[in-house]
């Protein structure tokens, strides 16, 4: 199950709604990477390898993709003062609380992953658990990403100016270099 998690984006800074939906893929593909750890029957080296992938992606890229939608998205459209923007609201709030949620689970699913990879060897009610958990996001991830893909991102197309999706842009990239 080789993962190349250099694997180059397909957008950059300078479209900063596609490299959001670019993050959504990895989050997808990585979901399913646990997906196929989680049922097979030992951790040899490549799953180990693909579980450590994962794990590294949502630990490291993922908080960054939250913040580059909670700290930079999100406050640009609200500042846009945009009708249709005040009256997405409660689904802005949605995902955050979606982005809380999921960070949760992935803690969770970490310890369990961290201590299967220290032993090598996971008991069956971690298994059970780790694939529940697994699951749970997967069914959170699939809504959460279609609304923001067709609901969230066209809006903030329509309402932010070029000037604020360059300064969304800037602002995920400064992320990922004060992070390296």
């Amino acid at each position: 199950m080789p993962i190349n998690i250099g694997d180059k984006p397909q957008a950059d800074f300078n479209s900063p709604l596609e490299l959001m939906m670019d993050c959504h893929r990895r989050i997808e593909r990585f979901l399913r990477v646990l997906q196929k750890v989680a049922q097979a029957p030992s951790l040899d080296e490549p799953n180990r390898a693909a579980l450590r992938a994962a794990l590294d992606y949502f630990k490291v890229s993922g908080p960054r993709h939250n913040q580059d939608e909670e700290q930079s998205l999100l406050p640009a459209m609200l500042a846009s003062g945009n009708v249709a923007v005040a009256e997405a609201v409660v689904q802005l709030n949605r995902l955050t609380a979606e982005h809380a949620i999921a960070d949760q689970k992935q803690q969770r699913l970490g310890s369990l992953a961290e201590e299967w990879l220290r032993t090598n060897v996971i008991a069956e009610e971690s298994r059970r658990d780790f694939q529940q958990i697994v699951e749970s996001l997967i069914n959170l991830y699939q809504p959460h990403i279609a609304m923001e893909e067709q609901e969230i991102f066209p809006l903030a197309s329509r309402v932010l100016a070029p000037q604020a999706l360059a300064c969304i842009g800037e602002q995920m990239r400064q992320r990922r270099q004060s992070r390296s």
